[in-house]
């Protein structure tokens, strides 16, 4: 950042243009509103439409000081994610229609520094997108044949997962946010996550549980049919690597399929339980049991 120039910089501007490049986004029918003076620098508004969606920002940037002090505030309404990634050199893991909010604040001389001391808050949904190269049926029909003790004999159908919807909150702390709620809604059934998105270096490190809704008889290999036994049973994912290969970094995690795998042998220790003893003991009896084989 030019320091010594802003510095001095006095602004007074209120501008239209037909299209304005910001970091590479090709704004349309952009405002902007701006003042500043003494090393204090406001951005009171700038809106346009990004992508046939629509892009608005606000923010004050003070160099009166050795290390400029930035604040930011924007917000993205409808915009394709695949585009904005696009546009950075990026290589999409996700296409979809975003909406972001976001209240950030950084430090810095450098594009570095500002990421390394990036702090604040986000949150967002994507509505009617697509995971790319990552098939979570696939990996739910792996997880179901795990436990069923079988190995699949068919190959994956395709590569990519639709989904209705998907959201979550950030908190970002010297360049790593934090996402404690991951929500993602698929026909037939619903993913939840937590974990951090490093921003230094693009990498990711994410606990994923899918959860099998209703019957799937049409699951695509015999080896991973559900049944009532897996409805509502949680298969869990470890999500690790770089950023841009998104769901397709998941993999099962064998550590949690083992506790779903000891979890499902209570419960069928408990049905036979049931079975055997019938109203020949006392409830209070029985559940003692149950907890002795489920533990």
């Amino acid at each position: 950042l030019p320091v010594e120039r802003l510095s001095k910089l006095d602004v007074d501007a209120d501008l239209s243009f037909g299209q304005l490049t910001l970091d590479k986004l090709p704004i349309q029918n952009a405002t902007l509103k701006a003042n500043g003076q003494g090393g204090l620098l406001k951005l009171e508004g700038l809106r346009g439409e990004l992508y046939n969606g629509s892009f608005e920002a606000s923010g004050n940037l003070d160099v009166r000081q050795p290390t400029p002090q930035l604040s930011l505030q924007t917000r993205i309404n409808r915009v394709p994610v695949e585009r904005i990634l696009e546009s950075q050199g990026q290589t999409p893991p996700v296409k979809g229609l975003v909406t972001l909010d976001s209240n950030l604040t950084s430090s810095g001389n450098s594009q570095k520094a500002l990421i390394d001391s990036l702090n604040g808050n986000a949150s967002f949904v994507v509505n009617n997108g697509v995971l790319l190269n990552a098939n979570l049926e696939q990996q739910v029909c792996q997880g179901i044949a795990t436990l069923n003790r079988k190995t699949l004999s068919s190959e994956p159908r395709g590569k990519d997962t639709p989904f209705q919807e998907l959201k979550g909150n950030l908190t970002l702390r010297n360049g790593v946010a934090s996402n404690p709620d991951l929500k993602v809604r698929i026909p037939g059934m619903s993913v939840k996550g937590n974990g951090d998105i490093d921003l230094r270096v693009l990498g990711m490190d994410y606990r994923v549980g899918i959860v099998v809704e209703g019957d799937k008889s049409d699951m695509p290999d015999p080896a991973c049919q559900v049944g009532e036994r897996f409805v509502g049973i949680e298969l869990p994912l470890r999500c690790r690597g770089p950023l841009e290969l998104g769901a397709k970094a998941c993999r099962l995690d064998r550590d949690g399929l083992g506790q779903v795998a000891a979890k499902l042998a209570g419960d069928r220790l408990s049905e036979k339980l049931d079975e055997k003893l019938g109203d020949k003991v006392s409830p209070e009896l029985k559940n003692a049991l149950k907890g002795l084989f489920k533990r």
